[in-house]
Parts: structure tokens; C-alpha cells; sequence
């Protein structure tokens, strides 16, 4: 499949767990997609700490959809849903290993703003529910945008590769895979 049918694939994907998401919910997932979580890991400390007090507020019952959620076309970059891994009985601690010791995606902004410019053409196709004009006022970003209240309940760390061996070894031990 070409990037713009991923792209929508990931899109619709997202609209479906998160059907009042907004144009900068949107963004943070395609941002996400060609970054990954890089920005986070400069303190693999602070990650852990982070990853340990979301945890510890996650809600129960532990329902959620599968762990591991693609958002790239590639299918390397993935959201890591922590509520599914919790009832699995991974262990926090180890998880926050695994995920603070990954390597680092080393996305380019060119190829952001081209996967940009593809969620504002596929909004302007009418195949998302966005604003084009809205889309395209969120181009440019300084920093990675926060969900917005409508988007909802998210608990999740972005894995940068999940086909790398130290990842994928461990999430196929674990039953994420």
C-alpha cells in the first residue's frame, strides 16, 4: 500500500478508539509517527518516573483494545497501550527498562510535514472528519501538542521500533505481539 492509504488506515484506526478526537490530536499522532518518543528518552530516569506514576493511576476494570497500536506506515512505530500490559501482569519496572533503553528514531522534519500535508489532502478529500484549514494551521510545531479533553481516556508510551529485536523479543514473550 502507498503512504496515503497507511496513513488513512492509521487515521481511521484512531478515530475509531477515539471518536471525538481533534485536529491536534491528529497532530500529535502524525508527529508521533515520524519522531516517536526521542524527546522523552534524553532522561531514561524521569521516563521511568513518569511511566511508574501513570501507572500506578491507571483505572480499572482493565479493558482496553490490543497493546500495540501501529501509527507509522512503516509499521516500526507503535503506541504501547500501558492498560492491556498491566493486565498481562507485565511489571512496571521492567517495562520502563525496556522502553527508556530503546533507540532513538532520529525522525526528520521534512518527512513530517510531508506526512502532514497528507492528513490535510486526505481531509480535504473528505476522508477525515477535519477541517483542512484547521489541519493546516497546525503545520508548524514547537512542541508536541497535548490530547485534547475530548480525545479521552490515553495511557500509552510510543515504542520508536517495534520490530527491533530487544523490543520485539520482549513483546513476543510477553503476548503483545
Amino acid at each position: 500500500m502507498g503512504d496515503k492509504v497507511d496513513l488513512l488506515a492509521i487515521i481511521e484506526n484512531e478515530l475509531c478508539r477515539h471518536p471525538r478526537m481533534g485536529p491536534q490530536d491528529l497532530r500529535k499522532l502524525v508527529a508521533q509517527s515520524v519522531f516517536g518518543v526521542d524527546h522523552l528518552l534524553v532522561d531514561a530516569d524521569r521516563f521511568r518516573r513518569a511511566l511508574r506514576r501513570e501507572w500506578d493511576a491507571l483505572p480499572t476494570p482493565l479493558e482496553f483494545g490490543p497493546a500495540v497500536q501501529s501509527i507509522d506506515p512503516d509499521g516500526r512505530t507503535a503506541r504501547l497501550h500501558l492498560v492491556p500490559c498491566r493486565a498481562a501482569g507485565i511489571g512496571v519496572d521492567v517495562l520502563g527498562d525496556v522502553l527508556s533503553g530503546q533507540r532513538r528514531k532520529v525522525g526528520r522534519r521534512s518527512d513530517d510535514v510531508a506526512r502532514w500535508r497528507t492528513a490535510v489532502a486526505l481531509a480535504a478529500a473528505g476522508r477525515l472528519p477535519f477541517s483542512p484549514r484547521a489541519l493546516a494551521e497546525l503545520e508548524e510545531i514547537e512542541d508536541l501538542p497535548h490530547h485534547s479533553l475530548a480525545y479521552g481516556f490515553a495511557a500509552y508510551r510510543v515504542v520508536n521500533d517495534v520490530r527491533d529485536p530487544s523490543i520485539a523479543d520482549r513483546f513476543a514473550a510477553w503476548g503483545l505481539l
